[in-house]
């Protein structure tokens, strides 16, 4: 018995697409672990620069202080 070849094209067909279906999904999923990568990456950042500014702006504030006499 012999296969019909539409059949087996329509076969083919849906095979790539399931395979296009799984490979988009896995790359929303490594979009995504990027993206929270990135996230608390800048929250760091921000936490860290957020840090050292306060501690210069605290510095100058007692270096005026010192220099008037306050």
């Amino acid at each position: 018995m012999q296969k019909d070849p539409i059949l087996e094209a329509l076969a083919r067909i849906e095979a790539k697409q399931d395979e296009a279906l799984h490979n988009q999904q896995r790359m929303d999923a490594q979009l995504q672990e990027i993206h929270a990568d990135c996230r608390r990456t800048a929250i760091m950042a921000g936490a860290a620069s957020g840090g050292v500014m306060g501690g210069i702006v605290t510095t100058g504030v007692l270096l005026i202080r010192a220099k008037l006499g306050l």
